[in-house]
């Protein structure tokens, strides 16, 4: 229902308001921590109703530009807009409360209000927001929307797409005037232009959605952006968003997290490094020449966990390998020795590879580095993956360690195709728990 979404926004800002009076209330009479004692400060009010009257505007604003209040289509990923969106917001109201100090607010705003505030905000929100979205797939399962299908041959994905919608499949339209009957048209093809102009008369009269997936010529992992060519618009084909100011951000935030983890976790860079030293008495670091971005040759970093002539001793075992026909490997390899295998589950010995991101050669998340011999064997869309710098751990990696190459090549290429500063957070801490988990 359209009122439903209309009125999204204004329920969004009077929680977020009426959830921060609430938490200034308690705040001023009582403790917010269990057990804990806190003496009660003296909180200006005006300068904290002002505050919460901008923060719960700040989010209304968010979530206009971030698409989060949608009118048109179907509701889909809402909730992962939803996180995006509050992510966002408590870094923005963060910024206003702490660098707005002494110039707009004269008087500190309560560091334990704000914390208490975004986590009741949390939940309040999400609840309203399920009870809305309920209420609307209520009205939708009684009024579905129609969506008509013309002429493609994957009707039957698109079916299950839109499986809560009726969707219909045509061949051709009897008459143009068709298409009033639908909310959604997908016009699949090259078509005739004249064909076109004359559906979109139809639609623009009664507010149909119209979108035309030219599939002759389409490109299904290429970015398209309309752009202006004074005077002519076009469209602008790229592998990624990854590009421009996006990937100095990217490069600044390879640099600083690579900084960060080498200075938390020398002390495991030296522990390990001794750990072979004084057991196996030989070189501590494996360097191995790998194919990195545009088919260009790159030397990375690990710590050695496989004997000294492990690449003459591969020759010999290939025939056992039990991945692919792509990538090697077999269950008890009979190079590794026992604790060695403690610090390839556990990616300990990648951990050097983080210099190659200070270096420029590798960057924190996405495909792998592999052989010259295993790129050789790469069928041709696999060759896209070469595009991207390689990274030290990928969204492939998120799915577990031992998929086939063909769907760690698509998952890499999702990611490629789909790079935001969200995504890279989500694969880092979903290698994690992948880590954890011992997969």
């Amino acid at each position: 229902m359209i009122y439903l979404r209309l009125i999204r926004p204004v329920l969004h800002f009077v929680v977020i308001f009426f959830v921060f009076l609430w938490v200034y209330k308690l705040r001023t009479y009582t403790d917010l921590i269990p057990f804990v004692h806190l003496s009660i400060p003296w909180i200006d009010f005006t300068e904290t109703l002002i505050f919460g009257f901008v923060s719960a505007f700040v989010f209304v604003f968010l979530g206009l530009i971030r698409n989060l209040y949608k009118l048109e289509w179907p509701i889909h990923w809402y909730y992962q807009n939803f996180i995006k969106v509050f992510l966002l917001w408590v870094v923005v109201i963060t910024f206003l409360a702490y660098f707005w100090q002494g110039f707009v607010f004269k008087n500190w705003i309560s560091r334990l209000i704000i914390f208490w505030w975004v986590f009741f905000n949390f939940i309040a929100l999400l609840v309203v927001d399920f009870i809305l979205n309920l209420i609307n797939s209520k009205f939708e399962e009684k009024k579905p929307y129609r969506i008509g299908v013309w002429k493609t041959n994957f009707f039957e994905d698109l079916k299950q797409k839109f499986k809560n919608y009726k969707i219909y499949h045509l061949e051709e339209f009897d008459n143009v005037k068709d298409v009033k009957d639908f909310d959604i048209v997908f016009l699949v093809g090259q078509l005739d232009p004249n064909l076109i102009e004359e559906i979109m008369d139809e639609a623009r009269l009664k507010q149909v959605e119209v979108y035309h997936i030219p599939d002759v010529n389409f490109l299904e992992d290429i970015l398209y952006n309309p752009e202006r060519i004074w005077p002519i618009i076009s469209w602008k084909y790229k592998p990624s968003p990854l590009e421009g100011w996006w990937k100095v951000f990217k490069r600044i935030f390879d640099i600083v997290f690579s900084l960060v983890f080498i200075l938390l976790f020398w002390w495991v860079y030296i522990l390990v490094a001794l750990r072979i030293y004084f057991h196996d008495k030989w070189k501590i670091f494996y360097v191995s020449e790998r194919i990195g971005q545009g088919g260009k040759k790159i030397k990375i970093y690990k710590f050695r966990t496989m004997v000294e002539n492990a690449d003459e001793l591969k020759k010999q075992l290939l025939d056992k390998n039990e991945r692919d026909d792509v990538l090697f490997k077999i269950e008890d390899d009979p190079r590794i020795k026992p604790w060695w295998k403690f610090l390839r589950k556990t990616s300990l010995d990648e951990i050097p590879q983080f210099f190659n991101v200070l270096k420029g050669d590798m960057s924190i998340a996405g495909p792998r580095p592999h052989l010259e011999e295993e790129v050789a064997k790469y069928k041709k869309w696999q060759k896209r993956l070469l595009a991207a710098k390689p990274w030290i751990t990928g969204y492939a990696q998120v799915f577990g360690r031992d998929l086939p190459f063909e769907e760690e090549a698509k998952l890499d290429l999702y990611r490629f195709q789909n790079w935001s500063v969200w995504m890279d957070i989500v694969v880092i801490l979903g290698v994690f728990r992948t880590l954890f988990k011992g997969k």
